[in-house]
């Protein structure tokens, strides 16, 4: 049992370290790419264009060429090519001096792995040159078996204004994307090609795998054109409404000991994904079920049926109605003269509105007002009335009126007496009391 598991541990560790070296390559090319040359602009970029023109006025466009310069002056360097003998593939172009041919390249991962996997051998481009030289060839080598042949090179940076790039985007056999259809993990075309690496669907959806999930979105690119239209705000807050609507949690942590499953919002490498999964063997003791964001949102709207996400565009609040405007209000500055001659109106008001007279109420109300009856009994009063006809325009804009005016009370130094009350309606939120008194604000909840 001790030797099985020591063998066991051995190969696991192997495999973990293919991955890793991989994912360290694939990680490397999804960043910005950045071109060396041999000359100098003077602009500090380090790409440029060359144009030519020859006898019978044709005209040529080429890149600077890829490589790096020690500023060597030695003239014994050359251009090597790795090929496979079964089939003659040029897998990878370099250049180099002594034995660096033959030597292993660390940061040639998946040119390494074809050697490994294959009989290889070298050739030669040309001998003998100049460093300057050795880098121009290389890239004109790699230029020309990108434009002419179907090999598939596996050199990370290659020249600009090839036919073809360096094999690391999605393999040919990779279903293409669809809106609103879930894509695949998929291998690079390097992958599918030299190694038979296969796309892999992400899981299908099992609800009881959405109590406690991650979010993944590695992998951005045209997803969000095709899959999502552009939209893809809309898909996310849909499915995380519905999710949390249900019980359901969206963890931050990957490896949390609660996670459920992971939803990814675009695609990834399937290496990508495999090692994570032997991380979450390591770290969690079992695999992670893996979905794609299209598939949850659907199952999801299926169960549940569609859900209304509120709106972040501001509401436009349109009021119809009589009132006069606070400018024009008698007695606005006496308070004492406006109780006395508005709060008979709201008197009579209230009493109608009680009887179900709600227009004839609202009009009552509007005489306490222009009269200068200035207190929370009024406010409340209508916000009930405009809430019963379910005029919620002229609800919130009462209520609007309610605040300034204690706004304009506080400034007087009027005490003011504010407490949030809960109604049934969205938009009634507030009571205010006004109470004539010493200059002292108090908030109470």
């Amino acid at each position: 049992m001790g030797l099985f598991s020591k063998l066991f541990g051995k190969k696991r560790a192997e495999r973990h370290h293919d991955i890793q070296n991989h994912n360290e390559a694939m990680n490397e090319l999804r960043k910005p790419i950045k071109t060396i040359t041999s000359t100098n602009n003077g602009s500090g970029m380090g790409l440029s264009l060359s144009i030519s023109s020859d006898k019978s006025n044709g005209i040529s466009i080429s890149t600077s060429p890829v490589g790096v310069s020690t500023e060597s002056t030695a003239t014994d360097f050359y251009v090597y090519e790795w090929f496979i003998k079964d089939t003659g593939e040029v897998f990878y172009v370099g250049k180099g001096r002594g034995n660096r041919y033959k030597e292993y390249h660390v940061r040639a991962y998946e040119a390494e792995k074809i050697r490994k996997m294959y009989e290889t051998d070298v050739r030669f481009v040309k001998k003998d040159l100049t460093e300057e030289e050795a880098i121009e060839l290389e890239s004109q080598e790699m230029t020309r078996i990108l434009n002419e042949t179907n090999d598939r090179l596996t050199n990370q940076i290659v020249p600009l204004m090839t036919k073809r790039g360096n094999g690391y985007d999605r393999g040919p056999g990779t279903p293409k994307l669809q809106f609103e259809t879930a894509p695949y993990l998929y291998p690079s075309e390097i992958e599918e090609h030299y190694f038979g690496t296969k796309p892999r669907a992400f899981d299908e959806v099992e609800y009881n795998n959405l109590k406690a999930v991650v979010s993944i979105d590695r992998n951005m690119r045209d997803e969000i054109d095709i899959i999502y239209d552009g939209n893809l705000e809309k898909y996310q807050s849909e499915t995380k409404a519905l999710l949390e609507a249900n019980g359901n949690k969206i963890l931050k942590s990957k490896y949390a000991k609660s996670v459920t499953a992971w939803v990814y919002i675009g695609d990834d490498y399937v290496t990508n994904y495999e090692s994570d999964q032997e991380q979450a063997l390591e770290k969690l003791g079992r695999n992670v079920p893996t979905y794609h964001l299209i598939d949850v949102w659907k199952l999801l709207r299926e169960k549940y049926g569609e859900v209304d996400i509120e709106s972040k565009e501001e509401i436009v609040i349109d009021p119809i109605h009589n009132r006069v405007s606070l400018k024009d209000i008698k007695n606005l500055n006496d308070w004492s003269k406006g109780f006395d001659e508005g709060k008979p109106y709201w008197d009579k008001g209230d009493r109608e509105r009680k009887d179900g007279n709600l227009e004839k109420a609202i009009e009552l109300f509007d005489k306490a007002r222009y009269n200068g009856y200035n207190a929370p009994a009024l406010y409340n009063s209508y916000a009930m009335s405009y809430r019963k006809l379910k005029d919620y325009d002229n609800e919130i804009a009462i209520l609007d009126e309610a605040m300034e005016r204690l706004r304009l009370e506080e400034n007087k130094g009027i005490r003011i007496l504010w407490w949030k009350r809960a109604y049934k309606s969205p938009f009634s939120k507030f009571l205010i009391s006004v109470e004539k008194s010493t200059p002292k604000l108090s908030v109470m909840s």
